[in-house]
């Protein structure tokens, strides 16, 4: 059974919520930056900033908005490719994206079925998310209630 619009959910929601802002990587061969007098030697330390590429209005507009029809097939055809990283990318990604992905749909699957979501009034928002680290988290608790479906 195929679930697009939970996929298109779950990658708008990792988008927007990535587990880490930043990738580290090691340059592996000298790099002329297209269009500019920038060079980055080999040996180099990168920091590629996930945030920054996943709120760009130029490659996601109204970044801010949360859009599942960003990852429509027709949408995502528009896009450069390394354009959504919260698994990384390339020979480097994540070896267990595909596992986490899964496992992520059906507790989905399995909650949704099950119980009701509501936003719990405790939850202070807009979420303020912490600057601190390279994790993303919120600075205050996120509260939810639930209720059971008959």
């Amino acid at each position: 059974m195929e679930m697009t619009y939970m996929d298109k959910v779950v990658y708008e929601t990792l988008r927007k919520y990535p587990a880490l802002q930043f990738l580290f990587r090691t340059c592996n061969k000298t790099y002329n930056i297209p269009d500019t007098d920038v060079t980055i030697d080999e040996g180099t330390k990168v920091i590629i900033p996930v945030l920054g590429i996943h709120y760009d209005p130029e490659l996601y507009p109204d970044p801010d908005k949360f859009d599942p029809e960003r990852f429509s097939e027709e949408n995502k055809a528009t896009r450069p490719s390394f354009t959504w990283l919260p698994f990384g990318d390339g020979p480097r990604i994540c070896i267990g994206s595909r596992f986490g992905l899964l496992q992520t749909k059906l507790g989905l699957c399995t909650l949704l079925r099950r119980f009701r979501f509501t936003l719990n009034k405790k939850t202070k928002t807009p979420l303020v998310f912490s600057k601190a680290g390279i994790l993303t988290s919120t600075e205050g608790n996120i509260w939810v209630d639930l209720e059971k479906i008959q």
